[in-house]
């Protein structure tokens, strides 16, 4: 059941931002969930977790993609939840059936989620408190659809772009199927680590690889054949 928000508040969202919680945990010092346009946004000290139907790197990335090459009623696996933006952007915009696995390894943002924003989504979400690494170690299911949005703030943790990662995702994708990898890429700095990133260790292990340019972001996408 989820958290009532007031319509006023949903009103003056599209005035000033509305603060509707604060949190902290042991992987974030910092959690904020606000409307801001009547849009869900969750943030930490320095990045935006969710923005609803406004997460733009995902959103512009799924406004390219041939949805059509994957299966009528797709499974997805999402690594790192936040508020759910990525569900939300595939059922509002896509128009397709999903069944989702979503891992998050944070407690609070797995309630946070829960509270304001799954329960307004209409495909079943399967919630797993875990390290994204140490699930796909685990979990034999593949998917059609798997989509990277591992951050702690604006830092992609070291484990997640190693190697052994990629391999892993690789096993943990049906036949036919898609990765889509979110890099960072607002500064030069964090652009030219991208772009070695994608250049080398996921080239080696998807060399029909594409990138989305989103501005801010390098969108990662495993078949260059769904853009």
């Amino acid at each position: 059941m989820s958290t009532p928000i007031p319509t006023y508040r949903r009103w003056l969202s599209h005035l000033t931002e509305q603060v509707l919680e604060t949190a902290s945990s042991e992987y974030n010092k910092f959690l904020q969930v606000s409307l801001v346009g009547g849009r869900l946004q969750l943030v930490a000290e320095d990045a935006i977790y969710s923005f609803g139907d406004y997460y733009m790197n995902f959103r512009k990335t799924f406004e390219r993609i041939e949805f059509d090459l994957l299966p009528e009623r797709a499974s997805v696996l999402v690594l790192g939840l936040g508020l759910g933006s990525i569900p939300e952007l595939l059922e509002k915009h896509q128009y397709l059936t999903y069944d989702y696995v979503a891992v998050e390894i944070d407690p609070v943002i797995i309630e946070l989620a829960a509270d304001y924003s799954l329960p307004a989504l209409d495909s079943p979400v399967e919630v797993v408190q875990a390290d994204a690494f140490a699930f796909l170690q685990i979990d034999v299911r593949t998917f059609d659809l798997v989509c990277v949005d591992v951050f702690q703030d604006a830092t992609v943790p070291a484990h997640i772009l190693t190697d052994d990662f990629l391999h892993l995702l690789r096993e943990s994708l049906n036949p036919g199927g898609l990765l889509i990898y979110n890099r960072l890429a607002d500064t030069p700095a964090h652009r030219e680590e991208a772009r070695l990133f994608y250049d080398g260790p996921f080239k080696s292990v998807f060399p029909d690889a594409t990138v989305v340019d989103t501005g801010g972001n390098l969108m990662l996408v495993s078949e260059s054949r769904f853009v």
